[in-house]
């Protein structure tokens, strides 16, 4: 059968469209194109095994799991679509004037199962291990002692260490994402949630509202205090001028500080871990929240709805894998009568 190398009259030539216009998949389905352009090769002879090699080399197994899935998915939406269908007839019907409608079908059918095939997961398949025990560096999780050592090292007598001690601290108490913590306002540091004082997450992930109450960690709130310096509105934390924030007396720009901003002061105050200079992410600190809230025995459902996540898997993950030194088991057994058994055996 002659190959079709290009798309029908309604597809722009060359290109798959997306089968959604979720961002993610929109990104992925670019990136397929922009890789068919690059390489020369049609679009109606996928080779997803090489693709998938391709991928592979720059990102992780499950995130090539996820761009083939929604290529093929895209795919699939393209052979079912009818519009499809009829513009592939109509293709054809100019491509073998002299062929009757039967075997114009039969060609269109042919296409469409050698198209199917091409993209059948089997023939691009990625392995993604599955890790039990991650080593200590993966993802951190600080101790309580970490934590203190991390909080310990902004210079207070500067306006910008107030402030950075202030968001380490409200983080570790409260879990919050960086995305959240820099969209906190004055008032929502000072909500009730069944009668304890509460943090108010106005807008999380999914666009979801929730309360994290302080507990015994109200302390993070008067940290905060103490960098607003009696603010009654507006953003909890603010960007510095000129990014530099040296001086007690230095101004600040009164807008909010980004995610980015976040990340970036994070990486000013490494603590030692095991004799190793390290810098934590928001979300290692998020984590620790986790970590730290299970160890002192509240309960993963609570825990969950501190973060706002929607499946305990998720926060289950969060916790992580726990160490050596938690998983060991108390015994279970008396072994004192088999072991005076052994003791006396000549």
């Amino acid at each position: 059968m002659t190959q079709i190398l290009s798309l029908p009259d309604h597809i722009q030539p060359g290109q798959l469209p997306p089968h959604s216009q979720d961002k993610n998949v929109v990104s992925q389905i670019q990136r397929y194109n922009r890789w068919l352009l690059a390489t020369g090769r049609p679009l109606y002879q996928p080779d997803l095994e090489t693709y998938r090699d391709y991928l592979l080399a720059t990102l992780a197994p499950s995130s090539v799991k996820a761009h083939l899935s929604s290529i093929r998915r895209s795919y699939k939406t393209l052979i079912d679509s009818l519009e499809h269908r009829q513009a592939l007839v109509a293709y054809l019907e100019r491509q073998f004037p002299d062929e009757d409608f039967g075997t114009i079908k039969a060609k269109a059918d042919e296409l469409e199962l050698r198209l199917a095939r091409a993209v059948d997961p089997e023939r691009s398949r990625v392995a993604v291990n599955t890790i039990q025990d991650e080593e200590d560096t993966k993802h951190l999780r600080l101790t309580p002692a970490q934590g203190a050592a991390l909080m310990m090292q902004p210079d207070v007598t500067t306006l910008r260490g107030r402030r950075d001690v202030a968001l380490i601290a409200l983080m570790l108490a409260t879990g919050l994402r960086e995305g959240e913590v820099v969209k906190l306002n004055v008032d929502d540091l000072y909500q009730t949630y069944g009668g304890v004082p509460a943090l108010r997450v106005r807008s999380g992930k999914g666009a979801k509202a929730r309360m994290v109450p302080f507990g015994d960690m109200l302390w993070a709130r008067q940290i905060t205090e103490i960098w607003m310096d009696r603010r009654e509105a507006g953003p909890v934390f603010i960007a510095m001028i000129d990014g530099r924030g040296d001086m007690i007396e230095q101004r600040t720009t009164y807008k909010r500080m980004t995610t980015r901003s976040v990340q970036r002061m994070l990486k000013r105050y490494p603590i030692s871990i095991n004799g190793v200079p390290t810098t934590a992410t928001p979300h290692d600190l998020r984590r620790s929240y986790a970590r730290n809230l299970f160890l002192s025995g509240i309960p993963t459902e609570v825990i969950r709805q501190n973060l706002g996540h929607a499946d305990v898997k998720t926060t289950q993950d969060y916790i992580g894998i726990l160490d050596g030194s938690t998983r060991a088991p108390v015994s279970v057994y008396d072994p004192t009568v088999i072991l005076e058994k052994l003791l006396i055996t000549p």
